[in-house]
């Protein structure tokens, strides 16, 4: 059996990610978020608001048969309050650390505990973002997440690499994906984010990925991770 723990699962990549899994009647997936419309017997929903320390402290995986296969896939992630340092609430900050990076890291380490010494495949799929390595003005807390989510793969791929039984690890941006994410950016003033006009041509020129095949794709690198170009990769459709 494959196990499939994914976050973020109520929409966009994340529930794009359940669907196509759940056009095969071989893995079981978790999906872990606030809310859920999913129902399919393959299909279990934990409910859990990762913005929250004590509900991700609260989390555990289950035990698995010893020659199945895991993947932990952490899609959650937030753009939040789209202004300059300064202007934006405290509250934002930390909620975009918690949901971009701190909720993954603790389910990562987690999964790790869990199934260090399980025979099958484990597999983590971080995904992260292009933002990780260019800052976007107005973006900063978004960015410095997925910067930290980016160098916590990096250091756990390392420390995996000296185990005899290491956990595959990988940092995966999807590119711009059109998501409800990309609807907010589009609505923000320019006096916020520069670079607005941009994303709008975007969306007018057709130029967004479509979530199903974004999903698709990271589903396929999944089962053959050898296809993964890097440790940290970009999709291209």
């Amino acid at each position: 059996m494959n196990y499939y723990f994914i976050t973020g699962s109520s929409s966009g990549i994340g529930k794009a990610l359940v669907e196509e899994l759940l056009r095969h009647s071989k893995y079981t997936i978790i999906g872990l978020s606030r809310t859920n419309t999913l129902v399919d017997k393959h299909f279990e929903h934990r409910k859990i608001d990762l913005s929250k320390l004590e509900d991700v402290n609260a989390f555990e995986f289950d035990p698995i048969e010893k020659n199945d296969r895991v993947v932990l896939i952490n899609n959650a992630g937030t753009l939040g309050e789209i202004s300059y340092i300064g202007q934006q609430s405290d509250e934002n900050i930390v909620v975009s650390s918690m949901v971009n990076f701190t909720s993954a890291a603790i389910l990562m380490n987690k999964f790790i505990a869990a199934y260090q010494h399980h025979e099958g495949e484990r597999i983590i799929i971080n995904i992260t973002s292009g933002a990780a390595d260019s800052p976007y003005d107005g973006w900063a807390s978004y960015c410095s997440a997925k910067a930290a989510l980016n160098m916590f793969t990096q250091v756990i791929h390392e420390e995996q690499l000296l185990t005899d039984n290491p956990v595959k690890v990988f940092a995966i941006a999807p590119g711009v994906v059109d998501t409800l994410m990309q609807d907010a950016i589009r609505e923000v003033e320019q006096e916020s984010f520069s670079r607005i006009d941009k994303f709008k041509a975007l969306k007018e020129n057709d130029q967004l990925y479509k979530a199903k095949d974004v999903a698709k794709r990271i589903i396929e690198m999944t089962l053959d991770t050898k296809t993964i170009p890097s440790l940290i990769s970009r999709i291209q459709l």
